[in-house]
């Protein structure tokens, strides 16, 4: 990409467009352009060229009235992470690979949703301060987390967003099953029984999509106490599994099932809440009528086509969410 600084004239007309701006093509933003864009209301400003923020043009920007997306910076000097600190909208700085335990207490006071995607590593204390953050915070960049710095992280008391850690040990789990807000960790593809007990104490909503497989004393470990768990990567569903999920209480999700036996429909009949299923696309007779005796909402949004000894045993199920052509058929 070129160097290009937005020129102040520019930056005066642009700042009078009410809605999104989008000025990606900008490396370098003067303290002068920064002070007129902080004025721009109504929509996300993007300046994700900007490779370097002064403290003075971060002041400016922290005005801004809309989410701010700076993911080119790949460095935020303490300063200019404190100005930041009093933004009070959506703020990604995806660009980061590292930050001080000063940036890192600054941003701890940034109110709204916050991204350091870009994030490898987190001292201990950076950990800490980020869990006094108050809004959502992704940190999909970081693959392991020592127990001390997930106990930090567990004090967030919103939407948690872990989606690149790849191994966990029981206490790292243990610690962040006390946080009190949404948890995502998709990027975990297995679990062990003492890690799913862990997590499984878990409160708020649990992701773990990307988990393909589970051994019953895992799956009864994941289903203790989450409101919402979520396990959408589980392909086949033995019984014994089935089962085992079946004793959540709440809002289960298995979307990625797509087929689903007569006797592992009976197990997850018996689960108390929501049930979806929107992977399936065909649902035989038997395993509808087993189904069908589910208490909860059940979710069917995936079907194709539903056999008429199926459709009639759904017919009078009540908490049912089928695709529109087939509830035409009903």
């Amino acid at each position: 990409m070129d160097d290009y600084e937005l020129p102040v004239e520019r930056a005066q007309s642009l700042a009078q467009h009410n809605g999104d701006l989008s000025l990606n093509s900008c490396t370098a933003l003067s303290e002068q352009a920064a002070a007129i864009l902080g004025r721009h209301e109504g929509g996300t400003l993007w300046l994700n060229g900007v490779r370097v923020l002064s403290a003075t043009a971060a002041t400016s920007l922290a005005g801004h009235e809309g989410a701010l997306s700076l993911d080119g910076l790949t460095s935020l000097a303490d300063d200019a992470a404190a100005a930041l600190g009093r933004f009070t909208h959506g703020l990604s700085l995806d660009g980061l690979s590292s930050i001080s335990d000063a940036a890192a207490e600054a941003l701890a006071a940034h109110e709204g949703s916050l991204w350091l995607n870009g994030l490898t590593t987190l001292s201990d204390r950076a950990a800490a301060a980020l869990g006094r953050h108050n809004g959502s915070l992704w940190l999909n960049g970081l693959t392991t987390l020592a127990p001390a710095a997930a106990e930090g992280l567990a004090r967030l008391g919103s939407f948690l967003s872990l989606d690149g850690i790849t191994t966990l040990t029981a206490d790292a789990a243990a610690a962040l099953a006390a946080h009190p807000g949404d948890l995502s960790l998709d990027g975990l593809t297995a679990v062990t029984d003492d890690v799913a007990a862990a997590l499984g104490r878990h409160r708020g909503m649990l992701r773990l999509s990307g988990i393909t497989a589970l051994s019953e004393t895992a799956a009864r470990g994941l289903a203790q106490r989450s409101r919402v768990l979520v396990l959408n990567g589980l392909g086949p569903l033995p019984d014994a599994i089935a089962g085992a999920l079946a004793a959540h209480v709440g809002l289960l999700y298995l979307n990625g099932l797509t087929d689903l036996s007569p006797s592992a429909a009976a197990q997850l009949a018996q689960h108390a809440g929501d049930l979806y299923l929107d992977g399936l696309r065909t649902l035989d007779s038997q395993a509808a009528r087993e189904l069908a005796r589910h208490s909860g909402w059940l979710y069917l949004n995936g079907l194709k086509s539903l056999e008429d000894d199926a459709g009639t045993a759904l017919q009078h199920k009540p908490g049912l969410s089928l695709p529109e052509r087939l509830l035409a058929a009903r």
